[in-house]
């Protein structure tokens, strides 16, 4: 048996023939990510009515040739208009842009092949088009600003290049960072307060706390929010005031801009963030959260599917546990868990295509609002009121192991919490005076 040796990777490459068994349309559209077919999915049954028929298929599943010959016999040969968006440009889809070149040229189609990188240019990919270079750069323009309102004026393009009477707006610019509101989407600023029974939080007649939570842009340009959506409603079911911001990285300039101005003005009790790992100061200088003063806690929209989730001892996919649980920490997060996994949604039949997206967990997203909530109640309890546990190892089948640990004092270590504990107000009674004593206290006790 000989097995293939490659140097170079490409969507062509070893992959299984696949049949889609989709049925001819006008408009068909392709793309590598799931964001992009989301969106025009979206755009398209918001107004499906109105447009000519269209079809979506995600490059991974047009991999080997046998597959794109059949897809072209069956689907593009019959359309008016074919766009392309190609993640890593010509080479990595070398036999479908080359297949459809000549048939969109047979047939007289017009053939949109555009690269996945908005800022890339492809010169290949111009050439293989049957549209105009200018028109080529108005259609990626609309990928590049992104968002629910873009797609909403690409797929009306599409629609009057297949023949269709519709209006052809430009596209919109949306922020890099800025306020989001469940049902509105970008504003300029916070909504007016919504919350929920005031009663879990109204101790001492305290002031509704308030809640930021970042997120990522991408998200809110491929209409995949829902995630934070829940979580919006969920903490103000549990009265609190949130604040969604969505930011393109916490490395961004303009973002952290943005961020850091909110945070001043919001004065907020703690920070969630759904962002992943992003050290965007320098060694040893202070991060946005540090100057923030306030507790940050960690949500996961978790890349992996909610059943490989359940049934994998490690739970979380590996790259989520990195990004997400591991190196967090060195920011000072505080982990509250996810929120959501990937999976599949329901999308129209006449579209023949299933999307991908971020389904949110309800039980999960309740849990996390509680966890928040009560943080909060602890934050706002006087010292000297709250109760505090502190865990140390032990060994019930080896006598004289508690509080045992390689290469650490824990037993005086506990007993220096004690008195930081006591100095700073908390109601810390009858410290022992020696670390043989807490042992003795502590094995007496259990």
């Amino acid at each position: 048996m000989h097995i293939l040796a490659t140097t170079s990777a490409s969507l062509d490459d070893l992959a299984e023939p696949i049949d889609l068994r989709q049925t001819p349309a006008d408009v068909v559209a392709l793309s590598f990510t799931d964001s992009d077919l989301a969106g025009l999915a979206a755009a398209w049954k918001a107004d499906a009515g109105r447009l000519p028929s269209m079809r979506l298929a995600a490059l991974r599943d047009l991999r080997h040739p046998m597959s794109v010959d059949l897809w072209i016999d069956s689907v593009a040969r019959h359309a008016r208009v074919v766009l392309v968006r190609i993640l890593g440009g010509y080479d990595w889809w070398r036999y479908g842009c080359d297949q459809l070149a000549a048939m969109a040229r047979e047939r007289g189609i017009k053939l949109a092949l555009l690269p996945g990188e908005s800022h890339d240019e492809d010169q290949r990919l111009i050439e293989a088009s049957t549209l105009p270079r200018a028109e080529l750069d108005a259609l990626l323009g609309y990928f590049r600003e992104g968002g629910p309102a873009n797609m909403a004026a690409l797929v009306q393009r599409l629609a009057k290049l297949a023949g269709a009477e519709a209006a052809v707006a430009e596209p919109v610019s949306v922020p890099k960072a800025g306020f989001y509101e469940p049902g509105l989407g970008v504003v300029e600023k916070p909504a007016p307060p919504s919350v929920g029974d005031l009663s879990e939080l109204d101790a001492g007649n305290l002031s509704t706390p308030v809640i930021p939570i970042l997120f990522y842009r991408s998200m809110l340009l491929a209409a995949d929010v829902a995630p934070i959506d829940a979580l919006v409603e969920a903490l103000r079911l549990r009265a609190m005031i949130p604040v969604p911001i969505f930011v393109s990285s916490l490395k961004d300039a303009a973002s952290l801009a943005f961020v850091e101005a909110a945070l001043a003005a919001l004065n907020p009790a703690a920070i969630v963030t759904a962002t992943a790992f992003a050290s965007g100061a320098e060694p040893g200088a202070e991060t946005l959260f540090g100057r923030a003063g306030v507790p940050v806690f960690q949500v996961i929209v978790a890349t992996t599917r909610r059943d490989v989730w359940e049934n994998n001892q490690r739970g979380l996919a590996p790259a989520d546990l990195a990004m997400h649980v591991a190196l967090p920490e060195l920011d000072g997060r505080i982990l509250v868990g996810a929120i959501s996994f990937k999976g599949e949604v329901e999308t129209d039949p006449a579209l023949a295509f299933r999307a991908f997206a971020n389904c949110p967990e309800a039980d999960r997203v309740a849990q996390v609002a509680k966890r928040i909530a009560a943080f909060v109640r602890l934050q706002r309890t006087e010292r000297a009121e709250r109760k505090l546990a502190i865990l140390i190892p032990d060994y019930p089948s080896a006598p004289g192991r508690t509080g045992y640990a390689v290469g650490l004092d824990v037993p005086s270590s506990v007993l220096a919490i004690l008195h930081d504990l006591k100095e700073q107000g908390y109601a810390v009674e009858g410290i022992p005076r020696s670390a043989r004593e807490l042992l003795d206290t502590l094995e007496v006790g259990s």
